[in-house]
């Protein structure tokens, strides 16, 4: 599995996100388990909402888009649950993907980490790796195994957390230095 972590608010990521799909003509469908066929797509940054703010209080649960080419059709599995059929949309059926999972602002001190990977060698799946990398290694600086966005990172020196989940203990937030046992 490819992937990119990073640090990143709003401002931080619209640039990231323009660069690509100047590159790459690209479309985000949010991703999970539906009870309807009925699935929220956008054809470009400006139109995710809450980019930039987290949805929930951790990394692992919050929110994800598969990213992939504009003109790609999206597959969907139906499920059958002890509820009736539920609709799902993710990786599975559709190899020429990224996902995406923007993290963000959780709370005041908080800032959850994003995410982008793929479990797929299809050509375009990783086109849009590189593509996402080149845009995170050009906007954003490196500290440890993150890519943190200006925004992220003015919020890390003022002594906010950078986490992947606001329960986390404080020892495993993102710092500058180096940890001393």
């Amino acid at each position: 599995m490819k992937q990119i972590h990073f640090f990143a608010l709003k401002d931080d990521l619209l640039p990231v996100l323009e660069a690509v799909e100047r590159e790459i003509s690209i479309k985000y469908i949010l991703m999970g388990h539906f009870p309807k066929m009925e699935f929220d797509f956008f054809s470009n940054r400006m139109q995710i909402p809450t980019l930039g703010q987290s949805t929930t209080e951790s990394a692992s649960s919050g929110r994800s888009f598969l990213v992939t080419g504009h003109a790609v059709p999206i597959e969907v599995r139906p499920i059958k649950t002890p509820s009736g059929i539920r609709y799902s949309l993710d990786q599975l059926g559709n190899p020429d993907t990224v996902t995406f999972s923007p993290g963000g602002r959780w709370a005041e001190d908080v800032v959850i980490n994003g995410r982008v990977a793929t479990v797929s060698d299809t050509p375009l799946a990783q086109e849009l790796m590189k593509t996402f990398n080149r845009a995170f290694k050009k906007q954003f600086s490196k500290i440890k195994a993150f890519y943190v966005g200006p925004g992220a990172a003015i919020l890390l020196d003022e002594g906010k957390r950078l986490t992947a989940a606001e329960q986390s203990p404080r020892e495993f937030d993102l710092t500058r230095q180096a940890r001393v046992a």
